[in-house]
């Protein structure tokens, strides 16, 4: 397997978005008022994964639109999202960091796809999803799509990123991986496993990859980074600390597994976009 690790634009956020930055209505409005100077940019990562099965994206990353000559531009944001969360981000797409735009620069079209795979609904994840609409298939877990639109979720993922889109919806099923010992797998070989693990939204998956008896993770937001499992300090914006912890409890451990080649998280500034072989 390859997995290409694109980097498809930036947030600018509080640093308490990143961790131990709570989840409650007072936390958020600190990190929703967070003075300019006080931010940190931090990038939002996609993974292309040319496996044996099919070629498969994980995530996609902000949409053009939102950053139409390439800068933070507030009025586009405001365009695409609504003025809490255009407040929370502060995005910005740079000139060849579409999800499409990376694809055409490898050879590829959407329709080359085989499938698209949904680690969560929150924008920073989907909204390059509209580029795709040729994609084979779309996915995302039932219980990751059914909350999206109701209680606090209706604000943080708003149903106008993915409206009209072919969402595929599948279903985790009772296995011995993650902390809710859910997971899907896609191949029905077990090489990628898409495994639920609950802190940050109810449906997250994390994304297992496993060749030659060795594998990695692609973390999603259940960590922003090592520091979170390294210090135990969950990242801002869950909807459960406590399963939080237990999420970075697992990461922790497959991290000091030996045959884990890597973890990698979705807004880690230390990770740079690279071609892994394994």
């Amino acid at each position: 397997m390859k997995l290409h690790i694109l980097r498809c634009g930036q947030i600018r956020v509080s640093p308490a978005a990143a961790i131990s930055g709570g989840s409650g209505a007072a936390d958020t409005a600190r990190m929703l008022t967070a003075r300019e100077r006080e931010r940190v940019t931090l990038p939002v990562f996609c993974y292309l994964i040319e496996h044996p099965k099919g070629l498969v994206l994980v995530d996609t990353g902000w949409c053009r639109e939102i950053s139409p000559r390439g800068d933070y531009d507030p009025k586009a944001v405001r365009r695409v999202l609504p003025g809490q969360l255009a407040a929370l981000y502060r995005p910005c797409l740079p000139e060849g960091e579409a999800v499409y735009e990376q694809l055409a620069a490898l050879g590829l079209r959407p329709e080359d796809l085989d499938c698209v795979l949904l680690t969560h609904m929150d924008a920073d994840h989907m909204a390059g999803l509209r580029h795709l609409r040729k994609a084979k298939r779309m996915l995302v877990a039932e219980d990751e799509y059914f909350w999206s639109c109701r209680t606090v979720y209706k604000l943080r993922q708003p149903m106008s990123l993915w409206e009209g889109l072919p969402l595929e919806r599948y279903y985790y099923r009772g296995m011995p991986l993650g902390t809710n010992r859910w997971a899907y797998d896609l191949f029905g070989d077990e090489s990628l496993m898409l495994i639920n693990l609950p802190g940050h939204t109810d449906g997250m998956a994390v994304i297992r990859l496993e060749s030659g008896g060795k594998f990695l993770i692609l973390a999603a937001d259940a960590a922003f980074s090592p520091k979170n499992w390294q210090e135990l300090r969950p990242p801002g914006l869950g909807f459960d600390r406590g399963m939080q912890l237990k999420a970075l409890r697992w990461l922790r451990e497959q991290a000091e597994d030996p045959a884990c080649l890597g973890i990698f998280c979705s807004h880690d500034p230390a990770v740079k976009p690279q071609i892994l072989t394994f």
